[in-house]
């Protein structure tokens, strides 16, 4: 399969899912509640990576775009490393403007609740299905997952790596759900929330792409989609 109906046939897979919460909010309540329950079999919020998984993936991924931005200028004025601009350009850009401003527009325009602050889990606020703007949260809400965001941008990597897109797309679906699952289970985020963060991360991702292939016409085949 070529690298753009790949993209594409990703992007609407995870379009799908993201609308089964949705369709059926009762899911995220479901979710989190198992998780929350105190006779939970094991118990994911105790284990080490998912500890560092919530502390750490927002910083690293801040520190990634700056400095993918800031390479991108550098070899940009070097005529030997340009070919090496593209790339670079696209994980900086991608990373700042999806799990970045994407996520934090998203949250600042549905004011969501997280699971912990709703009457149902102990809070005081309202539960919201997604997709429904909820005016329960002033700041850093719930929908959507910038954690996640950051997992599931690798399988936006299929887009400049063509050879091994296959590798990628696995690779961001797998490390989107671990970092969900992180938050997931320590009651940040509702099921609804790290699903939503797949689609809205492939989209503006594509869009760069689309900006950056009309602006250095595609020249390197290593990191060329097809």
């Amino acid at each position: 399969m070529r690298s753009k109906s790949l993209y594409f046939s990703l992007l609407g897979a995870s379009l799908l899912f993201a609308m089964l919460p949705v369709l059926w909010p009762q899911l995220d309540l479901a979710v989190t509640a198992y998780f929350l329950r105190a006779d939970l079999p094991i118990h994911p919020a105790q284990w080490w990576w998912v500890t560092q998984v919530n502390e750490y993936v927002p910083d690293t991924f801040r520190a990634l775009a700056m400095l993918s931005l800031a390479a991108w200028g550098v070899v940009s004025l070097i005529p030997t490393l340009r070919r090496w601009a593209l790339p670079l350009a696209f994980v900086g850009l991608s990373v700042a403007l999806g799990p970045g401003l994407a996520t934090w527009a998203v949250k600042e325009h549905h004011q969501r609740a997280r699971p912990l602050d709703v009457v149902q889990f102990g809070g005081q606020q309202e539960f919201k299905p997604a997709l429904v703007r909820a005016d329960q949260c002033s700041d850093n809400c719930a929908f959507s997952s910038g954690h996640a965001a950051c997992g599931f941008f690798f399988a936006s990597l299929l887009l400049i790596d063509v050879r091994r897109r296959w590798w990628w797309m696995g690779a961001g679906i797998l490390a989107g759900l671990a970092v969900s699952l992180a938050r997931v289970s320590v009651g940040a985020h509702w099921l609804s929330d790290v699903l939503w963060s797949f689609p809205i991360t492939l989209a503006v991702s594509g869009l760069v792409w689309q900006l950056l292939s009309l602006v250095y016409r595609r020249t390197t085949p290593a990191t060329t989609g097809d």
